[in-house]
């Protein structure tokens, strides 16, 4: 949706102001990208990086994407660069490859620089993190290391401390619609992904681009709206069982807020209008504000609890339920009250 090495609009500004500090050699040696997921962290560390590795740019250019640091960067084989990510999704970053990576920082390389990436970095085990601070304290001339990371205050502040903040703010639609319309259909395709993604860029151009996606999005829709009108329980499951819990809770939260939104002022934000309005106002008038407040509590506390270890089937349960306080007695009846995740 860019031209090779650029970056969306919304991060030009500060991907700017870090190649002229990498022209001046004012880079910190650690840099803490934070933002929430899909804002665009990655794309504006990786089009840096392959900045600092071209061959041709000058001043605030994009890289060429043509050069050989741009082709071993984009390839993945750039000798200067070191990334370092979790062995699986949702596994943590172990000690072994922190320490791997702050052997490979301290050795002499070829280039201006020498990159050491971690992504997500709060997906650091607590001795991962241990080993990382150590090569903070003291990084090599000519060494970056670049940290990414959604859930900054999962790192110690030992490790924040040490690193410099750059923080990404979400942009509005308008500012990524341009880029967005640029793999959409029509203007139309745009407005829903971005409702679907809860305004997250990236996730809304992966939206756009992955059929499978999409699918998903239609389905995790469909269960929602029918889970604000179904009245029975099993109905409920069996609708949301063919979700991912991963990409509905936060998007049951959405639905929740777009309700008490409308409840309180009337005003249909762009997630609720992806939804039948007579079923959400009916749903937020029958509920009431406290009920809504009650139950957007509710979401929150699960969506901290999103990455423990729980029962999808009996997590679909409680939604359910939630959303059906008539049914909350038989289904802890089903469970024999035992109340366990």
């Amino acid at each position: 949706m860019n031209e090779p090495g650029a970056v969306p609009p919304w991060l030009a500004q500060p991907w700017q102001a870090l190649v002229l500090r990498a022209a001046a050699g004012h880079l910190p040696g650690g840099l803490l990208v934070t933002g929430a997921e899909g804002v665009g962290k990655g794309l504006l560390v990786s089009a840096l990086l392959q900045r600092l590795f071209c061959e041709r740019a000058t001043g605030t250019q994009p890289a060429c994407g043509e050069c050989g640091g741009c082709r071993g960067f984009l390839g993945g084989v750039h000798p200067e660069l070191h990334d370092v990510m979790p062995p699986e999704p949702g596994k943590d970053i172990p000690v072994d490859a922190v320490r791997e990576a702050g052997e490979f920082l301290a050795l002499s390389g070829s280039g201006d620089w020498r990159v050491l990436r971690l992504h997500p970095a709060d997906a650091m085990n607590a001795s991962a993190a241990n080993a990382l601070l150590k090569t903070l304290e003291e990084p090599p001339a000519g060494g970056l290391i670049v940290l990414e990371s959604a859930r900054p205050s999962a790192l110690p502040a030992t490790i924040r401390s040490r690193c410099e903040d750059l923080h990404l703010p979400a942009p509005d639609l308008e500012a990524a619609r341009d880029w967005l319309a640029a793999g959409a259909p029509d203007s139309s395709a745009v407005d829903e992904a971005w409702a679907a993604s809860l305004g997250r860029p990236v996730v809304a151009a992966e939206l756009l681009a992955d059929p499978e996606r999409h699918a998903a999005w239609r389905q995790e829709r469909e269960a929602l709206a029918e889970l604000l009108q179904t009245r029975e329980l099993h109905s409920a499951v069996t609708h949301l069982a063919r979700c991912n819990l991963e990409t509905l809770l936060p998007r049951w939260q959405a639905l929740l807020l777009s309700a008490q939104r409308w409840l309180v002022s009337g005003e249909v934000d762009r997630f609720a209008a992806q939804f039948p309005p007579d079923r959400l106002q009916a749903f937020a008038r029958e509920r009431g504000a406290r009920g809504l407040a009650s139950l957007v509590q509710e979401s929150r506390r699960w969506q901290r609890q999103a990455r423990a270890q729980l029962n999808p089937q009996l997590r679909l349960e409680d939604m359910a339920a939630a959303m059906l306080p008539q049914a909350t007695a038989s289904r802890l009846a089903s469970r024999g009250r035992s109340g366990a995740y």
